[in-house]
């Protein structure tokens, strides 16, 4: 397996075993189980779907992530080094975040693309 969870300061987190370049597929969530709603650990792959995976569910939120989500798959943006934390922008993947929160790096709202379908 090319990734590993990691608690981080009582957070868990998604770490590189290997380095690898730009547009590599790093994970499939082919494995995880399907849900219509959102939770605070699912990843939307589609309108309408989401999965609950062990590993996807740690893969935390940057605004500058390493990678994206692509159908079911975790995809490297950029070149990841070994060690290097697996983040992808819950804004830009989740219609709404279930779990809405502060973005640590950026202090603005993660409430996901259409997060007015909450109101």
């Amino acid at each position: 397996m090319m990734l590993y969870v990691k608690d981080d300061k009582g957070y868990k987190g998604v770490y590189s075993r290997i380095a690898c370049p730009a547009n590599t597929v790093l994970y499939s969530l082919l494995g995880g189980d399907p849900t219509e709603s959102p939770t605070r650990t699912s990843i939307q792959i589609a309108k309408d779907l989401h999965i609950e995976d062990e590993i996807g569910s740690c893969i935390n939120h940057s605004c500058s992530p390493s990678c994206s989500i692509k159908d079911f798959f975790v995809v490297t943006l950029r070149d990841i080094e070994v060690g290097e934390g697996i983040t992808f922008n819950y804004n830009e993947n989740e219609d709404v975040v279930s779990s809405p929160f502060k973005c640590g790096c950026c202090g603005k709202m993660i409430l996901g693309r259409n997060h007015e379908l909450l109101f």
